[in-house]
């Protein structure tokens, strides 16, 4: 009996680069890296649940070939979709250094999604440039990309984007944007709830019960009516550890020097 990952296999042999094609498994999962990230190193495997708007595409065109760029554990896998992934995760059928030229022969696909995964990468723009060249003409893109979230994720988080910077990344690297828009799970309510979520985590990791009570009996009135610079916000802040203050930053700088 033919193994499932031997069907999908040949079922994408043909849009897989040299020598991937042919790799001598003949079968999913394949590494073209001999260094994964390990997923011993995840808390838990990122398990975001996928776009209706992309699986829907993907199940309306089963005769044509598409690509979940850091996919993560899905619950639901298409035939005709390529799971790709930086470490073994369960749903990988391809496993690919971080930063990376993808081993997809040029115009093999037709839509790619890629969801909470860019703001991971370290030079996006290059990821954008690869989406485009393994795409067919009139191929599309679904994108998810985070703008004011903590810093998180594995192995990095790199990049945050306002909806200008989504849409000019795509535009510059030669695509027509048809829609950017905020999706139901990236309002103000996400932002706000992770981030005071956070917040009263650290709080309450420092020990000091009588300092969390203080954090969890201030209203979002007083908060918003406080002064940046005010010393009761402070007396918070100067009890996060220096992770904790640089994963919830409002910003960050920078001074640098020329070498060479």
């Amino acid at each position: 009996m033919t193994s499932a990952g031997t069907t999908r296999f040949r079922r994408f042999k043909g849009v897989l680069a040299a020598p991937y094609d042919n790799d001598p498994s003949g079968a999913f999962p394949i590494y073209a890296t001999s260094k994964p990230f390990d997923l011993s190193e995840y808390a838990q495997e990122s398990a975001n649940p996928s776009v209706e708007t992309f699986d829907n595409v993907v199940k309306a065109l089963p005769d044509e070939l598409f690509m979940d760029l850091g996919c993560g554990r899905r619950e639901r896998k298409f035939d005709n979709c390529l799971y790709v992934e930086v470490y073994p995760s369960v749903s990988a059928d391809l496993i690919v250094e971080a930063n990376c030229r993808y081993p997809i022969r040029d115009g093999t696909l037709r839509g790619i999604g890629c969801f909470a995964v860019l703001e991971h990468t370290r030079q996006p723009w290059v990821v954008v440039q690869e989406m485009r060249r393994m795409l067919k003409p009139g191929g599309q893109v679904f994108i998810d990309w985070p703008f004011l979230q903590p810093v998180h994720g594995y192995p990095s988080h790199f990049f945050n984007a306002t909806r200008e910077g989504l849409t000019s990344v795509f535009e510059d690297e030669g695509f027509t944007v048809d829609q950017a828009f905020t999706g139901i799970h990236q309002t103000a309510a996400y932002t706000l709830q992770w981030m005071i979520g956070r917040f009263a985590y650290h709080l309450q990791n420092t020990g000091d019960l009588e300092l969390l009570h203080e954090f969890a009996q201030m209203t979002f009135g007083e908060a918003a009516a406080m002064s940046q610079q005010d010393p009761r916000w402070w007396k918070f802040l100067n009890a996060l550890p220096p992770d904790a203050f640089a994963e919830l930053a409002a910003g960050n700088m920078l001074f640098a020097t020329k070498t060479g």
